[in-house]
Order: C-alpha cells, then structure tokens, then sequence
C-alpha cells in the first residue's frame, strides 16, 4: 500500500507521478480504483495502474474535526452526513421491530419441494427491500442493507426450520446480488443456493 491520506487533506493539490506511463498530474475522485475497508485507492487516469495512493473515507467525528477547522468542504457536508446517519439508525429501528425472527412468522406451505427465490425491490414506502418468495407466493418482505450476507445465511435457516426436509434452495436473483453481496465478487461467489 502506498501513502494514505486522510479525505481531508491536501491530497487533490498534491502532484503525482505514475510509475507505469510516466502521466504526471492531480488526482480526484473521479480516478477512484479499488474500494475497501473505509479507503479507495487512487489509478492513473491515463493507464489505469494503481499510483499507490490510498484516501480514507471520512466518518463523522473526521467530518466535525474538519469542519471545526475551516474545511468548506467538511462544513457543507456535515449536515447531511448527520441527517443519513439519523436517518440509518431509524432504518435499523423500523428493520429490528419488522423482521423475521423465527420460523413460526412464515406461513405454511404445500408442496414437498420448495425453492425460494431471495428478491430484491424498492416498496411503496420508498425503502429498498428483501423479498422472498416462492414461485409467484411472497413468503416475507423485510427492509434491505446492503453488504448483508449474514442476513440471507439467517433467513436461508430459518426457512429450514419452518420447511424442514421440503426446503431445497434460497437463490439470490440477479437484481439482489450486489446489495446482499456489497461491492465484493468473493463474497458473491461465495453464497450458497442451498
């Protein structure tokens, strides 16, 4: 890993220099390469190589920080970094009282053989939502979050011990992998059908 500078720095007035092609310049966000852990690494806007430079997300308490010495940029997004903070702890306190926490909240079914389908769709409420069904039979509907693997693990037992033996699969369709997966292709891989 290359340098790491804080999101707020300096950083978009520093000049780089690409080892691969020889481009030489500022970076922005816009070269952003590999997200992960709170940072994104910096590519060459020229050949697209990795220039070694890694910028840290901000969180709130580096936000405040920023904005309590005069950073523009901190003090513009302070408000609304504290307003999608709030607003994420009412999401996490309307999921904890909505969602399914045991087997006896899904409803029965016929059949000796059911395959669910883990769907993925924005409600009436405007909330985005996982949605499992069964052929065209909505089994549970319950709010989404992105990166969220654990929780497909969780319902995928859960309709096992509702459904018992005649439980062959929960599959993710197409249009849920990248929320349930996050922005990672191992862990997409890596989630079982069955």
């Amino acid at each position: 890993m290359g340098r790491v500078w804080p999101y707020y720095s300096n950083w978009r007035d520093e000049l780089f220099k690409c080892s691969h092609c020889g481009w030489s310049g500022n970076v922005t966000t816009a070269d952003v390469g590999e997200v992960g852990g709170g940072a994104v690494s910096i590519e060459c806007p020229k050949c697209y190589r990795n220039l070694g430079v890694v910028i840290e997300f901000p969180n709130l308490k580096d936000t405040e920080e920023a904005a309590a010495h005069g950073n523009q940029e901190a003090i513009a997004a302070l408000p609304g970094f504290r307003q999608r903070i709030k607003r994420n702890y009412e999401l996490l306190e309307k999921f904890e009282q909505e969602k399914l926490r045991n087997a006896d909240q899904l409803p029965d079914l016929e059949g000796e053989s059911l395959e669910f389908d883990w769907d993925f769709e924005k409600g009436a409420d405007g909330e985005f939502h996982q949605v499992i069904r069964t052929g065209d039979v909505e089994v549970w509907r319950e709010l989404a979050f992105f990166n969220n693997v654990r929780r497909f693990e969780e319902i995928k037992e859960l309709l096992t011990v509702k459904y018992g033996t005649r439980f062959k699969s929960l599959t993710p369709t197409s249009a849920s992998m990248e929320w349930l997966s996050g922005d990672n292709l191992g862990r997409a891989l890596q989630i079982s059908n069955t």
